[in-house]
């Protein structure tokens, strides 16, 4: 017969709790570990979409700055054009002719996006931590637009002033002022006339009309650069902004 040894409920409910302590542990550890993980790495991601911004924003300046420098040089040849046409008899007309071909051009500001919109929209926004850092950005996006509706209002007024300049200078003049491959030493490849030219019209509510329309257009970009210069502003304070975030 044989006899078996005492048993010890015990000692198995001792290393039951102890097997399931440990199982829990290590699954708890784990957790922490994986969270700790995804953190560093969304902390990671973060910097460098943060990074990637500072540089953004840094082409931003240096497009900002060659568009307020332009649109500031074309108030003074507005009010210089405004001045020829205001006179009872224009007699210089070559420089009419070059000041009217300058004012068709434009220098639109254009926002570098890439990294804007990946935070808009691939969720970059809910891995910055600092919500300052955040309304900031937002902020700055706020005031582009901005600056992007003066462009659209500009581009309509150019429209109109247009169609006003033809009807006061002559187009075969006009078009022959602008040549790529023939005047790449002048801004916008626009050559001013040598002498004077005949206008295609004298008639005073013409030019009235084109005086307007060129008064519309220094308004709208001066009110366009002030946009601009206040954008400028704010992108190098959140520059230096993230700069002292990422530190």
């Amino acid at each position: 017969m044989h006899i078996h040894p005492p048993h010890k409920p015990a000692s198995d409910t001792k290393e039951h709790f102890i097997h399931f302590f440990m199982l829990f542990l290590a699954v708890v550890l784990g957790a922490f570990a994986e969270n700790l993980r995804e953190e560093h790495l969304d902390s990671t991601i973060a910097n460098e979409y943060l990074g990637s911004l500072v540089v953004e924003l840094s082409q931003d300046t240096l497009n900002l700055n060659k568009c307020i420098s332009a649109r500031s040089e074309k108030n003074l040849q507005a009010e210089k054009l405004i001045t020829l046409l205001s006179q009872k008899t224009i007699e210089n007309t070559k420089d009419v002719y070059y000041l009217s071909r300058l004012m068709t051009k434009v220098e639109s500001f254009e926002g570098t996006n890439g990294t804007f919109n990946q935070l808009q929209y691939a969720g970059g926004f809910r891995l910055i931590e600092n919500k300052h850092v955040v309304e900031k950005i937002h902020e700055y996006l706020f005031l582009r637009n901005a600056v992007y509706t003066l462009n659209n209002t500009e581009e309509e007024i150019l429209v109109e002033l247009r169609k006003a300049t033809s009807n006061v200078v002559n187009a075969s003049i006009f078009s022959k002022m602008l040549n790529v491959e023939k005047n790449k030493s002048y801004k916008y490849f626009i050559k001013p006339l040598e002498i004077n030219e005949p206008l295609f019209s004298n008639d005073r509510s013409k030019i009235n009309n084109l005086i307007y329309w060129i008064s519309s257009e220094n308004g709208n970009q001066s009110s366009n650069m002030n946009q601009m210069i206040i954008l400028k502003i704010k992108g190098k304070q959140l520059i230096s902004l993230i700069n002292s975030e990422r530190d």
